[in-house]
């Protein structure tokens, strides 16, 4: 009989064993938002687009150079200037991540001789 009654105990003490052992399952994780991508082009003359508007927070700004010179882009508040990118070369893309606040800013566009172009923050 006691032959018989082992392997039955020797079940019972594994599954209990088993889930006191266990860990709890992990709760998903939430999602992470992307932040928004710009594109932003510098020719010899102007950015292209010479306006942009984005959402208030974190922007990403791909700034690419189709000048034929290194050129910079900076986003400027009256005569401050809040982020940039300085010698970015013919034909080379930088990035820059900004947070920015609501708001009108302008853009430098390749030499401080050009046009500035406008960014709204909304």
């Amino acid at each position: 009989m006691l032959k018989t009654l082992a392997p039955c105990v020797l079940l019972v003490l594994l599954a209990a064993c088993g889930k006191q052992g266990a860990a709890p399952a992990a709760a998903p994780a939430a999602p992470v938002p992307a932040i928004p991508v710009v594109n932003v082009g510098i020719n010899d003359e102007a950015c292209e687009p010479m306006q942009l508007t984005v959402k208030r927070g974190k922007t990403q700004f791909l700034i690419k150079n189709n000048s034929a010179r290194a050129v910079e882009w900076e986003i400027l508040k009256g005569v401050y200037v809040v982020e940039e990118r300085e010698n970015i070369a013919p034909g080379f893309s930088q990035k820059l991540t900004a947070k920015l606040e609501p708001g009108k800013y302008e853009m430098t566009c390749g030499l401080l001789s050009n046009p500035h172009g406008v960014l709204i923050v909304e």
